[in-house]
This record gives C-alpha cells, sequence and structure tokens, in this order.
C-alpha cells in the first residue's frame, strides 16, 4: 500500500485478562452469594430490620397481638414493649444463612424450627391446638429485594 497509512492493531490481552476474572467468579458464586446472604441475615441485616419494624418482606405489617396475648405479658412484664415475635429475642437471633453448592439459603435456627414455622406461615398452636396464629412472615424476598439482588449480581459479575 503506498500513500498515506492508518493502522490499527487490536491487542486483547486486557480483555482476555478481565474474561478470565468473569469467568472465574462465575464458576464460584459463593463470595457472591455469602455477600448476599449477610445483608439480608446478617446483623443489622434486611431480616434484622423486618423484626425491629414488625413487617413482611412484601411491607405489610404483621398481625397485631392477640388481646389474650396483650393481658398475659402485661401481668407477666408490666409495662414492657409490647413487641411482635421479639419478646425474648430468640427468633430473630436465630436467623442465619449458609452458601453451598452454589446455593444461598436463609432460614431460622433448628433450635426454634417449630416456633419459627408457625409464626412464618401461621397456623393452629397451644394445647389442643385452640390457639390460632396468623402469619407474621419474616423470610421472603419482595420485588424490591429482587432488584437489589439482581443490581449486585450485574456489579459483581460484570464490573
Amino acid at each position: 500500500m503506498t500513500g498515506t497509512l492508518l493502522e490499527f492493531s487490536f491487542n486483547d490481552s486486557t480483555l482476555r485478562a478481565d474474561l478470565r476474572r468473569k469467568l472465574a467468579q462465575l464458576e464460584d458464586p459463593e463470595p457472591f452469594l455469602k455477600s448476599i446472604g449477610e445483608e439480608f441475615a446478617g446483623a443489622g441485616g434486611i431480616i434484622n430490620t423486618r423484626f425491629k419494624q414488625e413487617k413482611g418482606p412484601d411491607g405489610t405489617p404483621w398481625a397485631p397481638l392477640a388481646d389474650k396475648t396483650v393481658r398475659r405479658r402485661q401481668k407477666q412484664y408490666g409495662n414492657a414493649p409490647m413487641t411482635i415475635l421479639r419478646m425474648r429475642g430468640h427468633l430473630a437471633g436465630s436467623i442465619n444463612y449458609q452458601v453451598g453448592g452454589g446455593t444461598l439459603k436463609i432460614g431460622a435456627g433448628k433450635e426454634v424450627e417449630d416456633y419459627a414455622a408457625i409464626h412464618q406461615f401461621g397456623g393452629d398452636a397451644g394445647r389442643g391446638l385452640r390457639a390460632v396464629i396468623p402469619a407474621r412472615p419474616y423470610l421472603g424476598f419482595s420485588d424490591d429485594d429482587m432488584a437489589l439482588i439482581e443490581e449486585e449480581a450485574v456489579g459483581y459479575f460484570w464490573y
């Protein structure tokens, strides 16, 4: 070629290194899953906030305490705060997460599993199953939660 010349060469070594790093992240998502687990189930996480706000994942306030429960607590504890699902803190304090095999699991500890289940899903409880416990969900992902996870995944795996 004669005359004026414009030449361009493509050096893809930086791009290849970035792609190798991203592929490694995709092959081992556990660091990402741990960060999501911590954000939801860690101390001060999203689920802990739900307990403080007494709201489910969708923002719906939990059913109020039954009159009978309020009277029993007033008799036992006087003017102590009438918190829902936090009288002793065992349930909220048992929330944890596990990561393994590319999966994140969030739940209540084994020591409170029956108590945790009846409050998450509601149902009949007590002697002779005469008490009806309303569902007060504390576990779950709202649409906003899913959007947050998706945004963090894009940031983690793409940038």
